[in-house]
């Protein structure tokens, strides 16, 4: 038996070789990171989006033509995904999850997809599905590093090009050379650059996980920095971008966003030996 993706022979008795599974993962774990930078980019809720302040995320207003092909973009990928979601639902009669919002929508079918990745590997589309996914992956990572490059991230040690990171990946990869290097390596200017960073706790979550090296699970950082909300140790802020305390009698189901940097102050004084140990590695 051969895979359906790359042509390898298989001993699994599946339609996707070992390397295609993982490669099929990899792509439905970065797609949606890559599609909701990308969204947030080209439908901000106000002028900075939900952000930060000033210089806290790096946004090329560009022109009509930029938003146009982002929207397509999104479009395309978020339609791929559900007609192999339809397609799935009609060959194995697995309903498909639902969300309440284009953005879920994605993350929701790519955490779907992944979890029936053997499933869809018996499957004789199963190769297409791949290819349709690499392509996708492609042009939203393509896109999301020519105008929603992320936080500033200092100058490349190899070429001295300014380089970014996005908020949830562990990388940074220089666009002037090529060359990779991990998220955390740049730690201290990325902080400097993001702390007027908006968001909710899980998004805070990945972005930290992603680049602190001793916090390693998002849904418990998830569930604390939540509880940090509703203790008052850290203050929300509210649609206007400004910092308030909130009545959380009337605004109980209202979500709840923080800045970056008052999530990472705290998590410093909850932890400072080891956050501070982290960045001195850094540093150095």
């Amino acid at each position: 038996m051969t895979c359906l993706h790359c042509g390898a022979t298989t001993s699994n008795g599946l339609a996707l070789c070992e390397l295609c599974q993982r490669k099929g993962h990899t792509m439905l774990e970065y797609l949606p990171i890559y599609f909701r930078s990308l969204a947030r980019w080209n439908r901000p809720n106000r002028p900075n989006g939900s952000l930060g302040g000033q210089g806290s995320w790096v946004l090329r207003q560009g022109d009509t033509d930029d938003a146009n092909r982002i929207g397509h973009a999104l479009d395309d990928s978020g339609n791929m995904l559900a007609t192999w979601a339809k397609t799935l639902e009609e060959d194995r009669a697995i309903p498909t999850p639902d969300a309440d919002s284009e953005v879920a929508q994605v993350e929701t079918l790519c955490a779907w997809f992944a979890l029936l990745l053997v499933t869809i590997s018996t499957l004789e589309w199963a190769g297409q599905f791949l290819t349709d996914l690499d392509r996708h992956e492609k042009k939203l990572r393509a896109l999301t590093e020519e105008v929603a490059p992320g936080w500033y991230a200092g100058a490349c040690r190899r070429c001295d090009a300014p380089t970014y990171v996005i908020p949830g990946l562990t990388w940074v990869t220089c666009r002037g050379c090529g060359s990779t290097t991990y998220a955390r390596d740049h730690l201290d200017v990325v902080l400097t650059e993001a702390r007027g960073w908006i968001a909710r706790p899980m998004r805070l979550a990945e972005a930290i996980v992603a680049l602190v090296d001793t916090e390693q699970s998002v849904p418990r950082l998830h569930k604390r920095i939540s509880k940090w909300g509703e203790r008052g140790s850290i203050t929300a802020v509210d649609r206007l971008g400004y910092q308030r305390e909130l009545d959380y009698a009337s605004e109980k189901y209202a979500p709840k966003r923080y800045q970056l940097g008052d999530v990472i102050d705290f998590l410093f004084t909850e932890g400072a030996t080891r956050l501070d140990a982290t960045l001195k590695v850094t540093a150095s």
